[in-house]
């Protein structure tokens, strides 16, 4: 089978038909020094929100929107950490919603932009951890009464690590909603030393909700240098974390109603181009093709299917 895939850029006299359907995401960058509050503000009043950067095509987009406006240090993005997320594993509960809270002074602090994880230590109190630390923990366990609710497991492991042990062994890491169910984890902490608890909170988020991972952060970013270093800044493809409160420019993005664009495709073919299997073959090869010439990631090529069921089907001079 001989397939003249050329054929995909000049869209004329083709004959089956692929479909494209595309989200278009599109980056503004306005030029006010404003802090990222009052970016996330203005983004979504006049667009839909600050900006979301998840791919090379959102870069090579923001790069080209930074050059057009002669922009040569950071701005906003919609980048924030969530420091205000703790609950606890059981349940899934959150802080805000339970009166009993038993922090250190001046903890939490994040102290090097990457606790996100709680422990009970010195002062009988609750202390942010990075949650990739090896310590003991404490489970607990529904079926039991009292103190013996608490059960310590000495076993260094990461936070996370302790979760699924506790989950699996007994109800899950330990929560202390009152100053009783401190106390009984305070004499557990006592003999084994400092413990994972069920504290943990989200880290780096969207601002439109977009899930965060696999960030480029700068190298030794994020550190939370200034001790409120909530908010992220783009510059030349990395991110950099900052106090909220600084001015800088800021990239909005705005969402265009998804269209459709029709593709018309004409082969070569002995007749095994109506074998699924080679069809399947010409739609992948159609895709590469499209995205080496600039298709968005989000896009979506399918066939479409003929009246007849067909998607392939010969020209009358061929009959």
């Amino acid at each position: 089978m001989k397939l003249n895939l050329f054929l995909l850029l000049l869209l004329t006299g083709l004959v089956p038909v692929a479909i494209l359907r595309t989200v278009l995401h599109k980056y503004h960058l306005i030029m006010t020094g404003v802090t990222w509050p009052v970016a996330q503000n203005y983004c979504r009043v006049t667009y839909n929100d600050l900006a979301t950067v998840v791919s090379d095509f959102d870069w090579l987009r923001l790069k080209k929107e930074t050059a057009d406006k002669n922009l040569a240090t950071f701005a906003w993005v919609g980048l924030y950490n969530d420091i205000n997320s703790w609950r606890w594993s059981l349940n899934n509960l959150p802080l805000k919603n339970v009166t009993y809270t038993n922090w250190y002074s001046g903890e939490p602090n994040n102290l090097g932009g990457n606790e996100a994880c709680g422990i009970i230590s010195s002062g009988n109190a609750w202390w942010d951890f990075p949650c990739s630390g090896l310590i003991p923990f404490i489970c607990y366990n529904a079926n039991f009464s009292g103190a013996a609710r608490f059960i310590g497991i000495t076993t260094p492991l990461s936070w996370p690590q302790a979760q699924a042990y506790c989950r699996e062994h007994h109800t899950d890491l330990a929560s202390a909603l009152n100053s009783s169910d401190q106390n009984m984890l305070w004499q557990v902490r006592n003999i084994q030393g400092d413990s994972w608890i069920g504290l943990y909170r989200d880290t780096w988020k969207w601002s439109d909700g977009t899930i965060a991972s696999n960030l480029p952060w700068a190298p030794g970013q994020p550190d939370n240098d200034y001790g409120n270093a909530n908010c992220a800044v783009a510059y030349n493809r990395l991110f950099y974390d900052t106090t909220c409160t600084y001015l800088f420019s800021f990239f909005c993005h705005s969402i265009c109603t998804m269209r459709n664009q029709t593709v018309r495709l004409q082969v070569k073919s002995d007749g095994s181009v109506f074998d699924s299997a080679v069809q399947s073959s010409i739609l992948e090869q159609m895709k590469q093709k499209l995205k080496e010439h600039g298709m968005l990631e989000n896009t979506t090529v399918t066939w479409r299917v003929q009246p007849d069921g067909n998607i392939f089907k010969k020209k009358k001079d061929d009959l």
